[in-house]
């Protein structure tokens, strides 16, 4: 075989290095004829430059190279690219190579462009020529990679089945591991590294090999290579001391996997144990395992739990806001009504998280049933309830008390005329007159403060200056009685989406808080403030008094229930929570409570619309 000229290895694949007598370390460059596209890999160290050069003029003209292959940056496979550059002469010259080794290769003083391969999907298509780039990360350089060309399926792999013996051949015979074994032991950096290599080269179609060093390897001598080269002990492996080292961690390894399953064990018992249901699925939402307590309250058995998937408990009502919960990836507990095996509708508090499984991506949902809690909260409800009854009719006793005086005035005089022989017919008319219009204040009275007590099935769009004024309206007169000022701002419209007389509920309760702590205080100035204000398409209306504040270690304390600063005869400690919760829960706003330099401010938060 003359080593003098370029030789084709497979169509239109060449190698155009040069046969360096007795040394065993023998480099290779090749060159792909493709038309004015042609492209030259690891062209080399200067011991080849010459060759090199007359080799692939002997097939092209060297302007035609339009792309320069760099496996790896070590010099004798990169150091005569910028010789070669000049000789090629050309403005869209490109070096192919990998982004980590960009920083390396340009201290050769390479003047071309570079064609990342990590940034081109790891591919070159040029004309008809097609090229697929494999990554083999520290076979022997960080960013070393492999070529292949499927046409041909040719693989021209870099140091990778390089071989360094003395009795070299161009083409590899059936004992070419024992001449290149010695080569990857010393120069791959460890075993793992170089299976992981080897694991993506032996799914490729290969009918050649042409590395950088050593023999060039033909189809039927690849598979039982590769397999050889599997099995061999290289870089750290062979570094004395490290395989008992390696032997050590192992042990580690498998006390700690033992650990694990102890763990595992523990996790099993803890989940039996937990009052909460646990349900754990899988990514198609199948129930692949749940806790004794999943069972008690749903009373399904383990085995049917096992056949349903998670959708199968939520009720209908509930089950569009689950699946996008779901989708989300929704973390945060949110209330939903599900489903027991009798039918009936349980209320359920259901927090997850998404996690692994025996490397299987599971989803761990957990369910607190809210039954017991919700007939307390109820019961909590009809308590507040009363004691509302109880400002509702003290409030409507103000209302009641000028009229009712009226009334009892006008039968008086009535009375007395009859019996003084002086009552003349206008005269009763005038009175009955007086005494109907009194009477039609009274039963509006009534009307009003049954409207704002009587619950809202629907939500509805209202004004917040509506309520304010209607809510004055009912409390004018008890506020008057004790010398109290309203002030009423208002800088804007403001509209938002909710329950009118709920929110009406929770607003007549802040202002009676205010003048019950004004009345205790008894300020000469006593003053309630109402503002209503827009902020970040937010509805918002804040009570604040002169009535001195909240003491700070209440602040945190306030909203608690059957927590009141009153009297046990003046409060229930209710009114406070029953708002926070009507705000909150049932509207989706914010409650909450700060102290001014004068006294209390009250915030109530809703999404303007």
């Amino acid at each position: 075989m003359d080593f003098t000229q370029p030789i084709e290895i497979s169509t239109h694949n060449y190698w155009v290095g040069m046969y360096l007598e007795n040394d065993p370390f023998q480099c290779h460059p090749y060159f792909i004829e493709n038309g004015d596209e042609s492209v030259l890999i690891d062209p080399g160290s200067m011991l080849e430059f010459e060759a090199v050069v007359r080799n692939v003029k002997s097939i092209s003209a060297l302007s035609k190279i339009k792309y320069i292959i760099l496996h790896h940056q070590d010099p004798d496979l990169a150091a005569a690219v910028p010789e070669i550059e000049k000789l090629i002469n050309r403005d869209d010259l490109l070096i192919i190579t990998h982004s980590r080794m960009v920083p390396l290769v340009k201290h050769y003083l390479i003047t071309s462009d570079y064609y990342e391969i990590d940034k081109h999907e790891h591919k070159l298509d040029a004309g008809a020529l097609h090229l697929d780039f494999l990554t083999t990360p520290y076979c022997h350089s960080p960013g070393a990679f492999v070529t292949y060309e499927p046409s041909t399926k040719t693989l021209f792999s870099g140091d990778i089945f390089g071989g360094i013996e003395d009795s070299w051949e161009f083409y590899a015979g059936a004992d070419y591991f024992e001449k290149a074994k010695q080569f990857h032991a010393e120069y791959m950096p460890s075993k793992d590294i170089f299976n992981y290599a080897l694991s993506k080269i032996e799914k490729l179609d290969i009918n050649l090999i042409a590395p950088q060093h050593g023999s060039i390897i033909e189809r039927k001598y690849i598979p039982e290579l590769i397999k050889d080269m599997k099995n061999l002990e290289c870089g750290l492996y062979i570094e004395e001391g490290y395989q008992e080292e390696l032997i050590d961690t192992i042990d580690d390894l498998k006390k700690k996997d033992m650990a694990l399953l102890e763990s595992l064990s523990h996790f099993q018992i803890l989940m039996d144990t937990m009052h909460e249901a646990v349900i754990v699925s899988n990514e198609e939402r199948l129930i692949i395992d749940i806790n004794e307590a999943t069972h008690h309250i749903f009373h399904y058995d383990k085995d049917e739990f096992l056949k349903m998937k998670l959708e199968d408990i939520v009720s209908m009502n509930s089950l569009e806001s689950f699946n996008s919960a779901l989708q989300e990836n929704y973390v945060e507990p949110f209330e939903v009504s599900l489903v027991r095996e009798d039918g009936k509708s349980i209320p359920a508090l259901v927090g997850g998280r998404n996690s692994t499984r025996e490397g299987q991506a599971v989803r761990i949902t957990t369910v607190i049933d809210l039954s017991e809690l919700k007939e307390k909260e109820e019961l909590l409800f009809q308590k507040a309830k009363m004691a509302e009854m109880g400002e509702m009719i003290a409030n409507i006793a103000h209302q009641w008390r000028q009229p009712l005086a009226i009334i009892n005035t006008i039968i008086s005089i009535i009375k007395e005329k009859n019996e003084r022989a002086q009552l003349e017919h206008d005269d009763v008319q005038s009175k009955l007159h007086e005494v109907g219009t009194n009477i039609q204040y009274m039963s509006n009275t009534i009307n009003d403060f049954m409207s704002f007590y009587r619950p809202n099935k629907d939500k509805e769009n209202f004004s917040l200056h509506s309520v304010v004024e209607q809510a004055l309206e009912i409390l004018r007169p008890a506020l008057s009685a004790l010398n109290i000022k309203v002030v009423f701002k208002q800088t804007q419209v403001v509209n938002v989406h909710g329950y009118i007389n709920e929110y009406t509920q929770v607003l007549l309760a802040l202002i009676n808080n205010a003048k019950d702590v004004l009345r205790h205080k008894q300020s000469e100035n006593a003053t309630i403030i109402l503002e209503i204000y827009a902020k970040n398409s937010e509805g918002i209306l804040e009570i604040s008094d002169n009535g001195g504040g909240i003491k700070e270690e209440n602040l945190k304390r306030i909203f608690e229930p059957y927590f009141t600063t009153k009297h046990k005869s003046r409060g229930t400690g209710l009114g406070l929570y029953i708002a926070k919760m009507i705000i909150e829960n049932s509207m989706d706003g914010e409650l909450s409570v700060s102290n001014t330099e004068e006294g209390a401010k009250f915030c109530i938060l809703m999404k303007e619309i």
